[in-house]
């Protein structure tokens, strides 16, 4: 079911009605069949591989729990989550991948590989994650095991970030689950913002730039390089405005029934450095794969080497996790080397005394710089393969055909007002908004006059419901 569907219009008023008159164990029962029933109008088969991880993880979770620490019975529980989540998520995801690389390579000569059909589990490498990450909390006790079945499975299952997110961790869920938020009016009509924010977002900014998007990468080799950097600029913001609506939608859905999810996107594109865009993007992605991957890898503490190789691992298995496709991998990859490189000039004299003398014109110059690795990254994000990539590239770079012409200029303008907008947005924040009732009128009227007006008719799927 999507958000931006009529049938999850109609969905969610009746689910909250009837969740707001039952209490305790028949509300959260409630909740687990309505979100089984939310991720079954996709697909129903899938629901038994849902359950099948859930039911694994919270045998695992309770076995280790009951354990002493120096058992190592404890490490064979938390090899079968593992194993059952990762070999769930190699299976659908990556087979086909894995069978392409081997034929690619030629490594049995004249023998090739048969690709499978198979339907990726919409939201599988977001609930896998989620549910890893809490056996593994159990397991280096940073979290007791959840006793009740019901609890956990609601916790992997619940609608709102069911099938894209934010990775919400165990200690979160489980925190405002026994402690459910109050949902007074002030928070019904901060919810229904967030949520028509985000409405707004996906269906005005993000579907409407998907036009200029599409038409760019689909045709990059008959257009002039500025058509391709309008394209690029205009993917920016259709993926920001897509996640990030969806993001606010979750999160204003799940405050509705009293869960309080942390943010998942902070201004990322208003930055000047690539770890402060990290640190501002898809947060719940990022801070996962530092806690799960590069600090049990050892981090930063063992030279700059090992800080370098663990920075690197971890952002392949990003690039990897995203999609099974060599461009996902060099993106991954390309983003590791970046950050490496910004991590060694950090630790200059130069970059210091920069920083000390060079004022706005030095921040303005880093920020340009930033906001071109993540222009050049993000076409390995978005082109359908590595060839076609590498020619957009080339294109940018002024490299490509000499094609003059320029039908996208709106979508450029609008572009670069939203660079500017961004930038203004995050200094000058309106906290109390919502408290002044014709600031509050005016914020929902000018919403909905954008969705009528400049809304699509037809909204295309969330761009994360791919991976």
């Amino acid at each position: 079911m999507l958000f931006n569907s009529v049938h999850f219009i109609i969905f969610l008023p009746i689910v909250l009605i009837i969740a707001n008159y039952l209490k305790d164990t028949r509300q959260r029962l409630f909740l687990l069949i309505a979100s089984f029933y939310f991720y079954m109008a996709w697909n129903y088969y899938f629901i038994l591989l849902l359950l099948f991880s859930t039911i694994i993880d919270y045998f695992a979770g309770l076995s280790i729990s009951k354990l002493p620490k120096e058992d190592k019975k404890r490490k064979l529980y938390l090899i079968l989550s593992l194993v059952t989540n990762i070999g769930f998520l190699a299976y659908f995801k990556y087979t086909n991948f894995i069978l392409g690389a081997f034929n690619d390579i030629n490594v049995f000569n004249s023998f090739r590989f048969v690709e499978y059909n198979i339907i990726l589990p919409v939201g599988i490498s977001f609930y896998t994650f989620q549910s890893m990450s809490y056996t593994i909390d159990v397991y280096n006790q940073k979290l007791e095991a959840r006793k009740s079945f019901l609890d956990f499975a609601l916790y992997v299952a619940f609608f709102p970030q069911l099938v894209a997110g934010p990775i919400v961790r165990a200690e979160t869920f489980f925190r405002d689950l026994d402690n459910r938020l109050p949902v007074d009016y002030l928070t019904i009509k901060k919810a229904f913002s967030q949520i028509l924010v985000g409405f707004t977002k996906k269906v005005v900014f993000a579907d409407n730039f998907a036009v200029c998007v599409d038409s760019v990468f689909g045709n990059y080799g008959s257009l002039s390089s500025l058509e391709v950097w309008t394209g690029v600029f205009s993917f920016f913001w259709q993926l920001y405005f897509d996640f990030g609506g969806y993001t606010d939608i979750a999160i204003g859905v799940a405050r509705l029934f009293g869960f309080q999810f942390d943010v998942n996107f902070y201004y990322p594109l208003n930055v000047t450095s690539l770890s402060e865009h990290w640190s501002r993007w898809h947060i719940s992605f990022t801070t996962w794969i530092r806690d799960y991957i590069f600090i049990p890898l050892g981090g930063s503490k063992n030279g700059r080497f090992a800080a370098h190789r663990n920075n690197f691992i971890t952002f392949m298995f990003g690039g990897i996790w995203h999609g099974a496709a060599y461009h996902y991998v060099v993106w991954g990859i390309t983003h590791s080397i970046l950050l490496g490189i910004e991590r060694e000039y950090k630790g200059t004299k130069l970059r210091e005394k920069l920083n000390q003398v060079g004022g706005i014109p030095y921040k303005i110059l880093c920020y340009i710089l930033t906001i071109l690795c993540i222009a050049y990254t993000v076409v390995l994000f978005r082109a359908n393969n590595m060839s076609d990539a590498i020619s957009i590239m080339k294109s940018m770079s002024f490299l490509g055909n000499n094609a003059i012409g320029f039908q996208n200029i709106g979508y450029l303008k609008l572009a670069i007002f939203l660079f500017i907008f961004d930038w203004l947005a995050e200094i000058y924040k309106l906290k109390s908004f919502l408290k002044n009732p014709y600031i509050f009128t005016a914020f929902i009227v000018g919403n909905l006059f954008l969705l009528l007006t400049f809304g699509v008719n037809e909204s295309k799927n969330f761009i994360y419901f791919a991976f």
